[in-house]
């Protein structure tokens, strides 16, 4: 097959810590493009160091990488991991919080969320106090789940690690051109944003959709425009 009629490239998109799939994008999967890959969540937790390379994997050549929240952390570590196979990178809302450390809102949130992550392997602490405590937090109100829903939520969630524990290099914006976008302005999310653009990140801001900038017109419209400048 020759260059003219190669098929595009892929873009992978690697959900955070709720759904996944194209439920985690339903704006992006509205598209429905065959060269759109979701990654699903196949294994009881998200672990971005064995996630990683199912991203690599999934991308089937060289393509794209989208990973929001905790998934920019597996993105990251895809793109550190294989800068060759990955044309663009964009991280959104990124949990990558070992590269702002002692940044004030990083800390401070580290230091609401510690606490919650002691207790993970705690059997005392039952499904519904634990996603409690991880709510309070986040700054959030606890979630109106089932308790067999509440349960569930809450095993997936205490078996992953700790998103500042999760090593990452800060150079990637010199492996793979790299975009950022933010949302409502949450501290820690703003301060790895601008740890990544002190490294060559470009950032874009998209105001009003809280910790999904990626579900509005705007945000979309960026993502495509940047791997669009990035496809060769």
């Amino acid at each position: 097959m020759g260059l003219l009629n190669a098929p595009p490239a892929r873009t992978v998109f690697i959900h955070g810590r709720g759904r996944s799939g194209p439920d985690a994008r339903p704006l992006i999967a509205q598209l429905q493009r065959p060269d759109h890959v979701f990654l699903q969540r196949t294994c009881a937790a998200d672990q971005p160091e064995r996630d990683a390379d199912r991203a690599i994997a999934a991308l089937g050549g060289r393509g794209h990488l989208v990973g929001h929240s905790y998934g920019a952390v597996t993105a990251m570590l895809a793109a550190q991991r294989r800068p060759d196979m990955v044309r663009s990178l964009v991280l959104i809302e990124p949990a990558c919080y070992d590269l702002a450390r002692g940044g004030r809102g990083v800390e401070q949130h580290i230091a609401a969320m510690a606490p919650v992550f002691a207790v993970a392997d705690d059997p005392g602490v039952g499904g519904e106090d634990f996603l409690a405590r991880f709510a309070a937090g986040m700054g959030a109100d606890p979630p109106a789940l089932d308790a067999g829903t509440c349960e569930a939520v809450a095993a997936r969630i205490r078996a992953t690690p700790a998103p500042w524990e999760i090593a990452l290099r800060t150079d990637t914006p010199h492996l793979v051109p790299t975009l950022v976008l933010t949302g409502d302005a949450a501290p820690m999310y703003t301060e790895v944003a601008a740890a990544l653009e002190a490294q060559g990140a470009t950032v874009t801001a998209v105001p009003g959709r809280g910790h999904r900038p990626q579900d509005a017109d705007e945000g979309l419209a960026a993502i495509c425009r940047w791997q669009s400048d990035h496809s060769a």
